[in-house]
């Protein structure tokens, strides 16, 4: 499990910005882009729903993996 602010930390540095707050759920879209991130509420965020919204935000799986050990420590 992932910190959601670590998890929203990452995104912002991948030039992701905070939309607007849906029902249980947070946007953030990507400057000059129409790609968006639907952030849950929760405290903490699956493994697998991080590892797929990092690789669609355009990073690589060697990226992943570090952001994802290093989150966990």
């Amino acid at each position: 499990m992932i910190r959601r602010e670590s998890f929203v930390n990452k995104i912002r540095t991948l030039k992701f910005t905070y939309k607007t707050q849906q029902k249980r759920t947070y946007l953030y879209r990507q400057s000059g882009t129409t790609n968006y991130i639907a952030v849950p509420m929760k405290d903490l965020l699956e493994d697998e729903y991080v590892q797929n919204a990092l690789r669609q935000a355009g990073c690589t799986q060697d990226e992943i993996s570090s952001f994802l050990s290093c989150a966990k420590s």
